[in-house]
């Protein structure tokens, strides 16, 4: 059962509404003005930085070297709801999400990430891999112009959001990096921590504090030779894992024991 406390039910839950209802009109505005989609998409981050002041939530990246301005997957592991705009604000380019199917069904939210250009993905693994690659596709065939946000597939390869107070990541669901082979895109890890500690899984609570973003260095398929497709997308599966869970372990070092 969702849980919430009263100060979420009374203010930040309202809080939230109002913003995607702003937002959702102020998209509409653009689309009647017909602003370019890189336009219309800038509402994602103005709406990320205008929800963590009113949740009290702070953002540190590091690594931002790491983030090439290129087409590319981005990978992190998974902790909480707060994953999105934390992504949103730590990555300046047009971020794909991978969303439910379900939440474009929602009033005024569904329509509006729509138009952003989130990606349903199904129940049905080979349905969710055939949009995931299509989506894939369009990105690495985007031609960047000047000042044009480098658009990104985001994905959380776990799956689904850890309940593991000590940040333990799940096994990688193995699809994604046949995707990532089949269209030669560089995957960026990013290991995140502090978001489990602001919103649980199965809750609407939202405490205030930090999440800690760290971009690594990305992972190229073209550098993966000698052995068939599947010998590449296992090891790029587990060089991604690897990579991620070592920086999630730097990150816990360094703020695991500071109050936030």
């Amino acid at each position: 059962m969702l849980k919430f406390s009263l100060k979420s039910a009374l203010y930040q839950v309202p809080g939230i509404a109002f913003l995607i209802f702003r937002c959702r009109l102020q998209i509409e505005y653009d689309l009647i003005r017909k602003k370019t989609h890189d336009e219309v998409f800038s509402r994602a981050h103005t709406f990320t930085k205008q929800l963590l002041k009113l949740l009290r939530v702070k953002v540190e990246a590091s690594g931002l070297e790491n983030l090439i301005n290129k087409p590319a997957i981005i990978c992190q592991n998974h902790t909480s709801i707060m994953d999105i705009p934390a992504i949103l604000n730590t990555v300046r380019g047009r971020s794909l999400f991978c969303t439910k199917s379900e939440l474009f069904k929602i009033w005024v939210f569904g329509k509006g990430i729509e138009i952003l250009g989130m990606i349903k993905v199904y129940k049905d693994d080979k349905k969710t891999w055939k949009v995931l690659s299509e989506t894939a596709k369009k990105i690495k065939e985007t031609v960047l112009k000047d000042e044009s946000l480098t658009p990104y597939l985001v994905v959380f390869p776990e799956g689904t959001r850890t309940k593991d107070k000590d940040y333990k990541m799940g096994e990688f669901k193995r699809g994604l990096f046949s995707i990532a082979l089949k269209h030669n895109l560089p995957i960026i890890p990013i290991a995140s921590y502090g978001g489990l500690d602001i919103t649980p899984k199965g809750a609407w609570i939202f405490s205030k504090g930090t999440i800690y973003e760290k971009v690594l260095p990305p992972l190229y398929p073209g550098d993966y030779a000698g052995v068939g497709i599947k010998g590449k997308t296992i090891n790029l599966q587990n060089d991604t894992w690897k990579r991620i869970n070592d920086g999630l372990g730097e990150l816990m070092k360094a703020h695991g024991n500071q109050k936030t």
